[in-house]
């Protein structure tokens, strides 16, 4: 995308079409990092929310007994899995922090602890061509992302079906709507537009995947702290 089309988009969003992209990048920069005490997590009810059309009415009618997560596209054993079949699997409970990348204010970020299974278990049974890029995740709403195969190996993400209730992190909660039940990916160290809410379902591609926001012009990579546009 061309930067004066990136900016009139932030223009219209942020209010910021008087800045240069120099001046867009540095209000961005200025994210604070406002978390709880070490050793201590933001509630679920406390965390941010941020989605594109609220919870989608797909979910908030969803009976779970119905519900399959998907998994095809470049692998050789596609999978349709129940959240009781995910739920059997193997889980890991991990320290995450969560932040969208318009975090300016400070009530964007949270430090949490998420329960799910790793990404990597479940694509290991789907068992993805060698020719595998990326992870594309769809979710109910109509917003769809994407992580690169090997992030997916570096950085282990989740998919998350539990976060923790309290400060203490020692009661774990399935999501709540807002927040993504039944289902949830968490990126570690990727800005929170990566950890998309409310699965559908994943394909495993071979190609360079622009997820919804990536095609406006916001990172690729999407490091948190790192990456904020990839405009020309």
């Amino acid at each position: 995308m061309k930067r004066r089309e990136f900016i009139k988009i932030l223009g219209l969003t942020f209010s910021l079409s008087h800045l240069s992209l120099a001046g867009v990048l540095e209000y961005f920069k200025k994210s604070k990092n406002e978390l709880p005490p070490q050793g201590k997590y933001t509630p679920m009810e406390k965390l941010f929310i941020v989605d594109i059309k609220g919870v989608p009415s797909d979910v908030k009618t969803l009976n779970i007994k119905d519900y399959r997560l998907r998994i095809f596209g470049d692998v050789s054993k596609p999978l349709s899995l129940s959240i009781d079949e995910i739920k059997s699997l193997k889980s890991v409970e991990r320290e995450i922090i969560l932040e969208c990348v318009s975090n300016v204010r400070g009530d964007k970020i949270g430090r949490i602890k998420v329960k799910g299974v790793l990404l990597e278990d479940l694509l290991s049974k789907a068992n993805p061509d060698k020719n595998a890029k990326e992870v594309v995740f769809r979710s109910f709403d109509g917003y769809h992302t994407s992580v690169e195969i090997e992030y997916v190996k570096a950085y282990q993400p989740i998919l998350v079906y539990a976060i923790n209730q309290d400060e203490d992190g020692k009661i774990m909660k399935e999501l709540s709507l807002d927040h993504g039940y039944p289902l949830r990916v968490v990126c570690p160290e990727k800005w929170g537009y990566k950890s998309a809410k409310w699965i559908k379902e994943i394909e495993v591609v071979s190609y360079d995947y622009k997820g919804y926001w990536e095609k406006s012009g916001w990172s690729d990579r999407a490091l948190r702290r790192v990456d904020y546009f990839d405009v020309k």
